[in-house]
Protein backbone atom coordinates (compact mmCIF):
# COMPACT_ATOMS: atom_id res chain seq x y z
CA UNK A 1 0.00 0.00 0.00
CA UNK A 2 2.90 2.52 0.66
CA UNK A 3 6.12 3.70 -0.60
CA UNK A 4 7.38 1.97 2.74
CA UNK A 5 9.98 2.66 5.67
CA UNK A 6 9.50 4.57 8.86
CA UNK A 7 6.61 7.36 8.19
CA UNK A 8 8.08 9.93 11.07
CA UNK A 9 6.37 11.50 14.12
CA UNK A 10 3.34 8.86 15.23
CA UNK A 11 2.00 11.75 17.54
CA UNK A 12 1.06 14.24 15.16
CA UNK A 13 -2.05 16.82 15.75
CA UNK A 14 -5.16 14.73 15.64
CA UNK A 15 -6.64 18.93 14.74
CA UNK A 16 -4.61 19.17 11.85
CA UNK A 17 -5.53 15.72 10.89
CA UNK A 18 -8.68 16.10 11.04
CA UNK A 19 -8.86 19.33 9.46
CA UNK A 20 -7.25 18.20 6.17
CA UNK A 21 -9.97 15.78 5.13
CA UNK A 22 -13.48 17.58 4.50
CA UNK A 23 -16.10 15.56 3.21
CA UNK A 24 -19.39 14.21 2.83
CA UNK A 25 -17.74 10.50 3.25
CA UNK A 26 -15.42 11.14 5.44
CA UNK A 27 -14.53 8.69 8.71
CA UNK A 28 -12.87 10.17 11.43
CA UNK A 29 -13.42 8.38 14.88
CA UNK A 30 -12.70 10.87 17.73
CA UNK A 31 -10.45 8.21 18.93
CA UNK A 32 -8.53 7.90 15.97
CA UNK A 33 -4.97 7.84 17.58
CA UNK A 34 -5.91 5.46 19.81
CA UNK A 35 -7.22 3.24 17.29
CA UNK A 36 -3.87 4.08 15.29
CA UNK A 37 -1.62 2.71 18.08
CA UNK A 38 -3.76 -1.03 18.29
CA UNK A 39 -3.47 -1.17 14.67
CA UNK A 40 0.19 -0.96 14.98
CA UNK A 41 1.11 -2.39 17.84
CA UNK A 42 -1.79 -4.60 19.39
CA UNK A 43 -0.75 -7.99 17.80
CA UNK A 44 2.83 -7.25 18.86
CA UNK A 45 1.90 -6.21 22.36
CA UNK A 46 -0.95 -9.33 22.89
CA UNK A 47 1.82 -12.30 21.47
CA UNK A 48 5.33 -10.92 20.93
CA UNK A 49 6.46 -14.16 19.47
CA UNK A 50 3.81 -13.89 16.34
CA UNK A 51 5.12 -10.37 15.58
CA UNK A 52 7.74 -10.63 13.05
CA UNK A 53 9.36 -7.05 14.56
CA UNK A 54 11.64 -9.13 16.99
CA UNK A 55 13.52 -9.91 14.01
CA UNK A 56 16.20 -13.08 14.07
CA UNK A 57 16.21 -14.01 18.11
CA UNK A 58 19.07 -15.15 19.96
CA UNK A 59 18.34 -19.01 20.02
CA UNK A 60 17.76 -18.51 15.98
CA UNK A 61 21.30 -17.19 15.72
CA UNK A 62 23.00 -19.07 17.69
CA UNK A 63 21.56 -22.21 16.03
CA UNK A 64 22.79 -20.56 12.38
CA UNK A 65 26.27 -20.15 13.55
CA UNK A 66 26.64 -23.39 14.78
CA UNK A 67 25.40 -24.37 11.67
CA UNK A 68 28.06 -22.14 9.86
CA UNK A 69 30.91 -23.60 12.28
CA UNK A 70 29.68 -27.14 11.28
CA UNK A 71 29.97 -26.35 7.34
CA UNK A 72 33.25 -24.47 8.19
CA UNK A 73 34.78 -27.47 9.62
CA UNK A 74 33.65 -30.30 7.44
CA UNK A 75 34.90 -27.83 4.30
CA UNK A 76 38.45 -27.54 6.08
CA UNK A 77 38.44 -30.89 6.96
CA UNK A 78 36.82 -33.44 4.16
CA UNK A 79 35.84 -30.60 1.42
CA UNK A 80 34.97 -33.58 -0.99
CA UNK A 81 32.51 -35.29 1.30
CA UNK A 82 31.05 -31.29 2.15
CA UNK A 83 30.30 -30.88 -1.27
CA UNK A 84 28.74 -34.25 -1.60
CA UNK A 85 26.48 -33.77 1.48
CA UNK A 86 25.45 -30.54 0.20
CA UNK A 87 24.36 -32.06 -3.07
CA UNK A 88 22.68 -34.98 -2.12
CA UNK A 89 20.53 -32.95 0.46
CA UNK A 90 19.62 -30.31 -2.09
CA UNK A 91 18.72 -33.11 -3.99
CA UNK A 92 16.67 -34.81 -1.17
CA UNK A 93 15.09 -31.36 -0.66
CA UNK A 94 13.83 -30.79 -4.40
CA UNK A 95 12.41 -33.99 -4.68
CA UNK A 96 10.83 -33.97 -1.60
CA UNK A 97 9.14 -29.94 -2.79
CA UNK A 98 8.51 -31.37 -6.33
CA UNK A 99 6.65 -34.33 -5.15
CA UNK A 100 4.83 -31.82 -2.43
CA UNK A 101 3.45 -29.80 -5.40
CA UNK A 102 2.77 -32.49 -7.51
CA UNK A 103 0.58 -34.12 -4.90
CA UNK A 104 -1.75 -30.14 -4.33
CA UNK A 105 -1.70 -29.67 -8.20
CA UNK A 106 -3.91 -33.70 -8.30
CA UNK A 107 -5.72 -32.68 -5.30
CA UNK A 108 -6.75 -29.42 -6.29
CA UNK A 109 -7.48 -30.95 -10.02
CA UNK A 110 -9.76 -33.66 -8.22
CA UNK A 111 -11.43 -30.81 -5.85
CA UNK A 112 -11.92 -27.61 -8.03
CA UNK A 113 -15.68 -28.96 -9.40
CA UNK A 114 -16.73 -29.31 -6.29
CA UNK A 115 -16.63 -25.35 -5.09
CA UNK A 116 -16.47 -24.48 -8.72
CA UNK A 117 -20.39 -25.88 -9.48
CA UNK A 118 -21.28 -24.87 -6.44
CA UNK A 119 -24.69 -23.03 -6.77
CA UNK A 120 -26.91 -21.06 -4.61
CA UNK A 121 -28.59 -22.60 -1.90
CA UNK A 122 -32.56 -23.58 -2.18
CA UNK A 123 -32.20 -21.98 1.18
CA UNK A 124 -33.71 -19.03 2.08
CA UNK A 125 -30.47 -16.84 2.82
CA UNK A 126 -29.89 -14.05 5.02
CA UNK A 127 -27.55 -11.58 3.82
CA UNK A 128 -25.47 -10.18 7.61
CA UNK A 129 -23.28 -6.76 7.31
CA UNK A 130 -20.77 -7.24 5.18
CA UNK A 131 -18.00 -4.73 5.74
CA UNK A 132 -15.08 -4.44 2.66
CA UNK A 133 -11.56 -2.51 3.49
CA UNK A 134 -9.83 -1.25 0.27
CA UNK A 135 -6.54 -0.03 1.65
CA UNK A 136 -5.51 2.55 -1.97
CA UNK A 137 -2.72 4.90 -1.64
CA UNK A 138 -1.71 7.43 -4.59
CA UNK A 139 -3.90 6.10 -6.55
CA UNK A 140 -6.03 8.99 -7.94
CA UNK A 141 -6.85 7.73 -11.35
CA UNK A 142 -7.58 4.35 -10.32
CA UNK A 143 -10.31 4.88 -8.15
CA UNK A 144 -13.13 5.70 -10.27
CA UNK A 145 -12.91 2.15 -12.17
CA UNK A 146 -12.57 0.91 -8.06
CA UNK A 147 -16.02 2.68 -7.13
CA UNK A 148 -17.36 1.13 -10.09
CA UNK A 149 -16.08 -2.20 -9.28
CA UNK A 150 -17.49 -2.01 -5.58
CA UNK A 151 -20.87 -0.24 -6.72
CA UNK A 152 -21.43 -3.30 -8.92
CA UNK A 153 -21.64 -5.82 -6.23
CA UNK A 154 -24.27 -8.24 -6.04
CA UNK A 155 -25.08 -7.37 -2.15
CA UNK A 156 -27.92 -5.71 -0.75
CA UNK A 157 -26.35 -2.08 -0.16
CA UNK A 158 -28.40 -1.45 3.46
CA UNK A 159 -26.33 -4.32 4.75
CA UNK A 160 -22.88 -2.92 3.21
CA UNK A 161 -20.28 -1.50 4.89
CA UNK A 162 -17.29 -0.48 2.15
CA UNK A 163 -14.32 1.42 3.77
CA UNK A 164 -11.73 2.93 1.57
CA UNK A 165 -8.57 3.07 3.34
CA UNK A 166 -5.90 6.35 2.68
CA UNK A 167 -2.85 7.63 4.08
CA UNK A 168 -3.15 10.84 5.48
CA UNK A 169 -0.78 12.60 3.53
CA UNK A 170 -2.92 11.28 0.23
CA UNK A 171 -4.99 14.17 -0.19
CA UNK A 172 -4.39 13.84 -4.49
CA UNK A 173 -6.70 10.65 -3.48
CA UNK A 174 -8.97 12.14 -1.53
CA UNK A 175 -9.88 14.51 -3.70
CA UNK A 176 -10.20 12.66 -6.18
CA UNK A 177 -12.40 9.87 -4.22
CA UNK A 178 -14.66 12.83 -3.16
CA UNK A 179 -15.14 13.73 -6.81
CA UNK A 180 -16.96 10.95 -7.14
CA UNK A 181 -20.74 10.53 -6.63
CA UNK A 182 -20.34 7.86 -3.10
CA UNK A 183 -22.94 5.81 -1.84
CA UNK A 184 -24.21 6.29 1.39
CA UNK A 185 -22.37 2.83 2.36
CA UNK A 186 -19.45 4.36 1.40
CA UNK A 187 -16.90 5.46 3.95
CA UNK A 188 -13.92 7.13 2.83
CA UNK A 189 -11.10 6.49 6.16
CA UNK A 190 -7.72 8.26 6.44
CA UNK A 191 -5.33 6.63 8.45
CA UNK A 192 -3.49 8.71 10.48
CA UNK A 193 0.30 8.58 10.37
CA UNK A 194 2.44 5.93 12.80
CA UNK A 195 5.35 4.53 12.84
CA UNK A 196 5.08 2.25 9.39
CA UNK A 197 3.25 2.81 6.62
CA UNK A 198 2.20 -0.43 5.13
CA UNK A 199 -1.26 -1.92 3.93
CA UNK A 200 -1.28 -3.97 6.59
CA UNK A 201 -1.43 -1.45 9.50
CA UNK A 202 -4.32 0.78 7.60
CA UNK A 203 -6.31 -2.93 7.09
CA UNK A 204 -6.01 -2.89 11.11
CA UNK A 205 -7.44 0.09 11.43
CA UNK A 206 -10.38 -0.40 9.47
CA UNK A 207 -10.83 -3.42 11.31
CA UNK A 208 -11.22 -1.18 13.86
CA UNK A 209 -14.38 0.45 12.46
CA UNK A 210 -15.70 -2.14 10.52
CA UNK A 211 -19.55 -2.91 11.14
CA UNK A 212 -19.94 -6.12 9.56
CA UNK A 213 -19.98 -9.94 10.68
CA UNK A 214 -18.09 -10.83 7.58
CA UNK A 215 -14.74 -8.95 5.95
CA UNK A 216 -13.07 -9.19 3.18
CA UNK A 217 -9.83 -6.99 1.54
CA UNK A 218 -9.66 -5.77 -2.01
CA UNK A 219 -6.85 -3.86 -3.51
CA UNK A 220 -7.18 -0.67 -5.50
CA UNK A 221 -6.86 -2.10 -9.31
CA UNK A 222 -9.16 -5.44 -8.59
CA UNK A 223 -12.18 -5.78 -10.37
CA UNK A 224 -14.33 -8.77 -8.65
CA UNK A 225 -16.51 -11.00 -9.62
CA UNK A 226 -19.94 -9.07 -8.45
CA UNK A 227 -21.60 -12.29 -6.81
CA UNK A 228 -18.10 -12.82 -4.67
CA UNK A 229 -19.35 -11.39 -1.23
CA UNK A 230 -22.70 -13.89 -1.55
CA UNK A 231 -20.59 -16.76 -2.64
CA UNK A 232 -18.64 -16.45 0.36
CA UNK A 233 -21.48 -15.74 2.59
CA UNK A 234 -23.01 -19.02 1.10
CA UNK A 235 -19.68 -21.22 1.93
CA UNK A 236 -19.83 -20.06 5.43
CA UNK A 237 -23.36 -20.65 6.00
CA UNK A 238 -22.63 -24.16 4.66
CA UNK A 239 -19.56 -24.96 6.84
CA UNK A 240 -22.04 -24.31 10.14
CA UNK A 241 -20.06 -24.64 12.61
CA UNK A 242 -17.20 -26.03 11.17
CA UNK A 243 -14.16 -23.59 11.72
CA UNK A 244 -14.13 -22.55 8.35
CA UNK A 245 -12.74 -18.71 8.92
CA UNK A 246 -11.79 -17.78 5.36
CA UNK A 247 -12.35 -18.14 2.16
CA UNK A 248 -10.19 -17.62 -1.11
CA UNK A 249 -10.79 -16.12 -4.25
CA UNK A 250 -9.14 -16.98 -7.51
CA UNK A 251 -6.87 -14.41 -8.61
CA UNK A 252 -6.83 -13.87 -12.56
CA UNK A 253 -4.43 -11.56 -14.38
CA UNK A 254 -6.14 -10.17 -16.99
CA UNK A 255 -3.71 -8.66 -18.98
CA UNK A 256 -1.05 -11.67 -19.92
CA UNK A 257 -1.05 -10.82 -23.48
CA UNK A 258 0.77 -8.01 -22.45
CA UNK A 259 4.42 -8.95 -22.10
CA UNK A 260 6.39 -12.31 -21.92
CA UNK A 261 6.58 -11.24 -17.87
CA UNK A 262 3.10 -10.94 -17.93
CA UNK A 263 1.79 -14.15 -19.18
CA UNK A 264 4.36 -15.62 -17.02
CA UNK A 265 3.21 -13.90 -13.75
CA UNK A 266 -0.55 -15.18 -15.48
CA UNK A 267 0.82 -19.27 -15.19
CA UNK A 268 1.83 -18.56 -11.80
CA UNK A 269 -1.00 -17.17 -10.47
CA UNK A 270 -3.50 -19.76 -12.60
CA UNK A 271 -1.93 -22.85 -11.42
CA UNK A 272 -1.26 -21.45 -7.78
CA UNK A 273 -5.26 -20.24 -7.37
CA UNK A 274 -6.49 -22.69 -9.50
CA UNK A 275 -4.53 -25.94 -8.19
CA UNK A 276 -2.48 -25.05 -5.24
CA UNK A 277 -4.97 -23.54 -3.15
CA UNK A 278 -7.56 -25.35 -3.95
CA UNK A 279 -4.98 -28.49 -3.07
CA UNK A 280 -4.42 -27.02 0.00
CA UNK A 281 -7.86 -26.27 1.19
CA UNK A 282 -8.97 -29.60 0.12
CA UNK A 283 -5.83 -30.68 2.18
CA UNK A 284 -6.81 -29.02 4.78
CA UNK A 285 -3.27 -27.92 5.56
CA UNK A 286 -2.03 -24.15 6.13
CA UNK A 287 -2.62 -21.69 3.13
CA UNK A 288 -0.53 -18.43 2.40
CA UNK A 289 -3.30 -16.09 1.53
CA UNK A 290 -3.46 -14.03 -1.75
CA UNK A 291 -3.15 -10.58 -1.13
CA UNK A 292 -6.17 -9.08 -1.75
CA UNK A 293 -10.21 -11.10 -1.84
CA UNK A 294 -9.98 -12.81 1.38
CA UNK A 295 -13.23 -13.13 3.04
CA UNK A 296 -12.88 -13.55 6.68
CA UNK A 297 -15.28 -14.47 9.48
CA UNK A 298 -14.82 -10.82 11.73
CA UNK A 299 -14.24 -12.68 14.95
CA UNK A 300 -11.95 -15.19 14.01
CA UNK A 301 -10.10 -12.06 12.20
CA UNK A 302 -10.29 -10.24 15.59
CA UNK A 303 -9.42 -13.47 17.50
CA UNK A 304 -6.08 -13.94 16.13
CA UNK A 305 -4.97 -10.51 15.73
CA UNK A 306 -5.79 -9.27 12.42
CA UNK A 307 -2.93 -8.51 10.04
CA UNK A 308 1.18 -8.02 11.53
CA UNK A 309 1.37 -4.65 10.11
CA UNK A 310 5.62 -4.86 10.36
CA UNK A 311 5.22 -8.11 7.44
CA UNK A 312 5.49 -7.23 4.68
CA UNK A 313 3.27 -10.21 3.38
CA UNK A 314 0.84 -10.22 5.69
CA UNK A 315 -1.66 -11.96 3.55
CA UNK A 316 1.02 -15.63 4.23
CA UNK A 317 1.39 -15.07 7.74
CA UNK A 318 -1.93 -14.53 8.36
CA UNK A 319 -2.83 -17.44 6.79
CA UNK A 320 -0.42 -19.71 8.90
CA UNK A 321 -1.58 -17.86 12.37
CA UNK A 322 -5.57 -18.82 11.41
CA UNK A 323 -3.65 -22.53 10.58
CA UNK A 324 -1.87 -22.88 13.93
CA UNK A 325 -5.28 -21.57 15.65
CA UNK A 326 -7.21 -24.50 14.54
CA UNK A 327 -8.84 -22.38 11.82
CA UNK A 328 -8.86 -23.82 8.11
CA UNK A 329 -9.56 -22.05 4.75
CA UNK A 330 -12.11 -22.56 2.18
CA UNK A 331 -12.19 -21.19 -1.81
CA UNK A 332 -15.29 -19.77 -3.50
CA UNK A 333 -15.32 -19.81 -6.95
CA UNK A 334 -16.33 -16.31 -8.18
CA UNK A 335 -13.04 -14.50 -9.40
CA UNK A 336 -10.92 -11.31 -8.99
CA UNK A 337 -9.27 -9.89 -12.12
CA UNK A 338 -6.08 -8.26 -11.49
CA UNK A 339 -3.07 -6.20 -13.25
CA UNK A 340 0.03 -8.09 -14.20
CA UNK A 341 3.19 -6.65 -14.03
CA UNK A 342 4.69 -5.96 -17.59
CA UNK A 343 8.23 -5.06 -16.95
CA UNK A 344 10.98 -6.25 -15.04
CA UNK A 345 11.80 -3.17 -12.57
CA UNK A 346 7.82 -3.48 -11.65
CA UNK A 347 8.27 -7.57 -11.44
CA UNK A 348 11.42 -7.40 -9.31
CA UNK A 349 9.92 -4.88 -6.69
CA UNK A 350 7.09 -6.78 -6.24
CA UNK A 351 8.25 -9.95 -5.99
CA UNK A 352 11.43 -8.94 -3.78
CA UNK A 353 8.77 -7.84 -1.26
CA UNK A 354 6.98 -11.26 -1.65
CA UNK A 355 10.34 -13.22 -0.34
CA UNK A 356 11.08 -10.62 2.00
CA UNK A 357 7.84 -11.24 3.81
CA UNK A 358 8.23 -14.78 3.23
CA UNK A 359 11.69 -14.92 4.80
CA UNK A 360 10.03 -12.79 8.00
CA UNK A 361 7.13 -15.29 8.28
CA UNK A 362 9.87 -18.17 8.04
CA UNK A 363 11.33 -16.29 10.67
CA UNK A 364 8.47 -16.10 12.96
CA UNK A 365 7.32 -19.66 12.51
CA UNK A 366 10.84 -21.31 13.43
CA UNK A 367 11.28 -18.93 16.66
CA UNK A 368 9.65 -21.32 19.00
CA UNK A 369 8.91 -24.72 16.84
CA UNK A 370 8.30 -27.01 19.17
CA UNK A 371 5.41 -24.42 20.32
CA UNK A 372 4.29 -23.91 16.50
CA UNK A 373 4.27 -27.57 16.32
CA UNK A 374 1.73 -28.26 18.97
CA UNK A 375 -0.47 -25.43 17.75
CA UNK A 376 -0.50 -26.99 14.05
CA UNK A 377 0.34 -30.41 14.23
CA UNK A 378 3.64 -32.07 12.69
CA UNK A 379 1.89 -32.62 9.18
CA UNK A 380 0.89 -29.21 8.62
CA UNK A 381 3.68 -27.46 10.41
CA UNK A 382 6.28 -29.31 7.75
CA UNK A 383 3.91 -28.12 4.79
CA UNK A 384 3.35 -24.40 5.76
CA UNK A 385 7.60 -24.91 6.28
CA UNK A 386 7.85 -26.92 2.55
CA UNK A 387 5.44 -23.80 1.47
CA UNK A 388 7.43 -20.96 2.63
CA UNK A 389 11.04 -22.34 2.55
CA UNK A 390 10.63 -23.61 -0.54
CA UNK A 391 9.43 -20.54 -2.18
CA UNK A 392 12.36 -18.63 -0.68
CA UNK A 393 15.03 -21.27 -1.53
CA UNK A 394 13.83 -21.88 -5.08
CA UNK A 395 13.64 -18.36 -5.45
CA UNK A 396 17.73 -17.98 -4.01
CA UNK A 397 19.29 -21.09 -6.01
CA UNK A 398 17.61 -21.03 -9.30
CA UNK A 399 19.77 -18.45 -10.46
CA UNK A 400 23.23 -20.09 -9.52
CA UNK A 401 21.79 -23.52 -10.51
CA UNK A 402 21.29 -22.06 -14.46
CA UNK A 403 24.41 -20.55 -14.13
CA UNK A 404 26.17 -24.11 -13.29
CA UNK A 405 24.01 -26.48 -15.46
CA UNK A 406 24.91 -24.18 -18.50
CA UNK A 407 28.48 -24.00 -17.12
CA UNK A 408 28.34 -27.77 -16.91
CA UNK A 409 26.94 -28.27 -20.15
CA UNK A 410 29.53 -25.85 -21.81
CA UNK A 411 32.85 -26.63 -20.64
CA UNK A 412 34.77 -30.22 -21.91
CA UNK A 413 35.07 -32.76 -19.41
CA UNK A 414 31.61 -31.37 -17.14
CA UNK A 415 28.64 -33.42 -17.35
CA UNK A 416 25.62 -33.05 -15.68
CA UNK A 417 24.81 -35.99 -13.31
CA UNK A 418 21.91 -37.82 -14.24
CA UNK A 419 20.44 -37.84 -11.34
CA UNK A 420 20.04 -34.05 -11.13
CA UNK A 421 18.73 -34.08 -14.90
CA UNK A 422 16.20 -36.62 -13.87
CA UNK A 423 14.98 -33.59 -11.36
CA UNK A 424 15.13 -31.46 -13.64
CA UNK A 425 13.00 -33.20 -16.43
CA UNK A 426 10.54 -33.95 -13.53
CA UNK A 427 9.90 -30.83 -12.06
CA UNK A 428 9.91 -29.60 -15.48
CA UNK A 429 7.07 -32.13 -16.50
CA UNK A 430 4.88 -31.50 -13.22
CA UNK A 431 5.27 -27.64 -15.08
CA UNK A 432 3.91 -28.36 -17.76
CA UNK A 433 0.50 -30.66 -16.61
CA UNK A 434 0.14 -28.12 -13.67
CA UNK A 435 0.04 -25.39 -16.77
CA UNK A 436 -2.10 -27.55 -19.14
CA UNK A 437 -4.49 -28.51 -16.49
CA UNK A 438 -5.18 -24.47 -14.98
CA UNK A 439 -5.86 -23.24 -19.18
CA UNK A 440 -9.11 -22.15 -19.14
CA UNK A 441 -8.37 -21.93 -22.94
CA UNK A 442 -5.48 -22.95 -25.55
CA UNK A 443 -3.37 -20.31 -26.62
CA UNK A 444 0.20 -20.60 -28.46
CA UNK A 445 1.25 -17.80 -26.39
CA UNK A 446 0.46 -19.74 -22.85
CA UNK A 447 2.19 -23.19 -24.83
CA UNK A 448 5.08 -20.95 -24.93
CA UNK A 449 5.13 -19.20 -21.78
CA UNK A 450 5.12 -22.40 -20.05
CA UNK A 451 7.89 -23.80 -22.18
CA UNK A 452 10.17 -20.74 -21.63
CA UNK A 453 9.27 -20.92 -18.21
CA UNK A 454 12.91 -21.96 -17.15
CA UNK A 455 14.21 -18.97 -18.23
CA UNK A 456 11.77 -16.95 -16.23
CA UNK A 457 12.71 -18.76 -12.80
CA UNK A 458 16.26 -17.40 -12.63
CA UNK A 459 14.73 -13.90 -12.30
CA UNK A 460 13.75 -14.68 -9.23
CA UNK A 461 17.08 -14.54 -7.49
CA UNK A 462 17.70 -10.85 -8.69
CA UNK A 463 14.69 -10.47 -6.34
CA UNK A 464 16.05 -12.56 -3.65
CA UNK A 465 18.43 -9.93 -3.65
CA UNK A 466 17.55 -7.47 -3.48
CA UNK A 467 14.74 -8.82 -0.53
CA UNK A 468 17.98 -10.09 1.36
CA UNK A 469 19.95 -6.40 1.38
CA UNK A 470 16.42 -4.63 2.38
CA UNK A 471 15.96 -7.22 5.47
CA UNK A 472 19.23 -6.00 7.11
CA UNK A 473 18.61 -1.98 5.76
CA UNK A 474 14.67 -1.56 5.41
CA UNK A 475 12.94 -4.65 6.63
CA UNK A 476 9.83 -3.10 6.79
CA UNK A 477 9.59 -1.49 3.45
CA UNK A 478 6.42 -1.87 1.51
CA UNK A 479 7.85 -1.79 -2.43
CA UNK A 480 4.06 -0.36 -3.73
CA UNK A 481 3.35 -2.09 -7.15
CA UNK A 482 2.50 0.58 -9.96
CA UNK A 483 -0.75 0.09 -10.96
CA UNK A 484 -1.88 1.12 -14.32
CA UNK A 485 1.15 0.30 -16.50
CA UNK A 486 -1.14 -1.80 -18.75
CA UNK A 487 -0.81 -0.80 -22.67
CA UNK A 488 -4.70 -0.44 -22.32
CA UNK A 489 -4.57 2.25 -19.36
CA UNK A 490 -0.83 3.47 -21.24
CA UNK A 491 -3.41 4.48 -23.88
CA UNK A 492 -6.05 6.01 -21.99
CA UNK A 493 -3.36 7.90 -20.34
CA UNK A 494 -2.53 9.06 -23.80
CA UNK A 495 -5.88 10.27 -24.74
CA UNK A 496 -6.36 11.81 -21.32
CA UNK A 497 -3.15 13.66 -22.28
Amino acid sequence: MADGGFAGDSGRSMRGFARRFQGPFVCIPPDADKRRHRAEFSLLEADPDASCTRGVTKTQRRVLRKAGVVLGVFGVVAPGLLISALYWAGFGIFATLIAYRAVLILAGALSRPAFMLRGPSKAKTIWPVYTVLVAVYREPLAVKQLVAALKGLDYPKRQLDIQILIEDSDEETLDALNALKLKSHFRIVPVPEGSVQTKPRALNYGLSLAKGQYVCIYDAEDQMHTGQLKAAVRAFQRAGQEKLACVQAPLVPHNGGESWIARQFELEYLVHFGLVVPGLAALRLPVMLGGTSNHFRRSILEEVGGWDPFNVTEDADLGLRLSAAGYRIGMIAPPTFEEAPIGRKQWVGQRSRWIKGFIQTLGVFTRRPGRAIRQMGVLRWCAAMCLLGGSVLSAVVHGPLAIWLIVSAVLTGNTVPGASVMLLVTGFGVHLVASVLSWPDLKFSRVFGALTAPLYWPLQTFAALKAIRELRTNPYFWDKTEHGVTEKELCRSKLRG
